[in-house]
Formats: C-alpha cells, sequence, structure tokens
C-alpha cells in the first residue's frame, strides 16, 4: 500500500513540475473572458454552441452559466478515478461552468473547471481541476469566442 501511495505522490509531483506557464493571468485566477456590446443571452448561445462543435456533454445552462464536460478517458480516466473514486466508481468526467454577468454593455465570463465521479452508493466524489494545462485549454477557448 506504501508503495502505490508514494507512486502517486511522485505522478502529482511530477505532473506539478511539468506544469505549461498560464496563457493569461487574470484578476480571479480562473480563465476569463470580456466581450464588449453585447448580451448575456449571445454569449451564452455561443458558450452553447462552443460546446456543441466540441461533442462536450451538456449538463445545464441558464441565464447567467452553462456546465458542460466530457468522460475521460486513458490515462487520465485512471489516475483520476484512483485519486477521487474506486474501482466500483463511473469513469471520471471533467466538467466547466461558465458564469456570465453584464457588466453595463460589456459581458464578462469566467470558468470553474473540476472532475467528478459518482462512488457505488450514489455519493458524488469531486476535486476542483486548477491545473495550468485545464486552465490554459479554457482560457484559449474563451479568447476564441465569438458571441
Amino acid at each position: 500500500m506504501r508503495k502505490i501511495s508514494a507512486l502517486f505522490l511522485m505522478l502529482i509531483l511530477n505532473g506539478c513540475a511539468n506544469q505549461p506557464s498560464l496563457l493569461k493571468d487574470t484578476a480571479s485566477g480562473k480563465p476569463e473572458g470580456i466581450y464588449q456590446s453585447t448580451t448575456k443571452e449571445k454569449v451564452k448561445d455561443a458558450l452553447v454552441n462552443y460546446r456543441n462543435n466540441k461533442g462536450l456533454m451538456f449538463f445545464n445552462a441558464d441565464s447567467s452559466s452553462v456546465i458542460c464536460g466530457k468522460q475521460q478517458e486513458g490515462g487520465n480516466a485512471v489516475l483520476t478515478q484512483a485519486l477521487i473514486g474506486n474501482a466500483y466508481s463511473t469513469p471520471p468526467v471533467s466538467r466547466v461552468r461558465f458564469t456570465i454577468s453584464q457588466l453595463n454593455n460589456d459581458v464578462k465570463v469566467w470558468a470553474d473547471m473540476w472532475v467528478e465521479t459518482q462512488m457505488a452508493m450514489g455519493q458524488m466524489q469531486q476535486m476542483p481541476d486548477t491545473s495550468n494545462q485545464a486552465r490554459n485549454v479554457i482560457q484559449q477557448r474563451l479568447d476564441e469566442l465569438k458571441p
């Protein structure tokens, strides 16, 4: 058991040491986008369309947020399931919540990312995904968004 724990610790520390630098530093520390002279509805529609074009699963959308995600595969799924789940839990899902806020004539969006799995007895296990790699992917999508 100690060898397995040490292996996971080494994998995590190695992953932290090899993180890419952030594409953009933001006030919130999260991926953010500001879209000028538009409405929350147009930005929400652009985010829903982005989700559809990238083949992501749709979980929820309302006037102030869009939640989507994708089931993890391969090594990431195995590692995530070992960290927050067990052999009986569902395959892990990476999720992102885009929060949408109107600021006068502009709209600001920021994103929160996490991974989750459902355990055998129904309880959900979640872990925030604050890696630079995940933040950069979402930041790039927000920078490319055309509402």
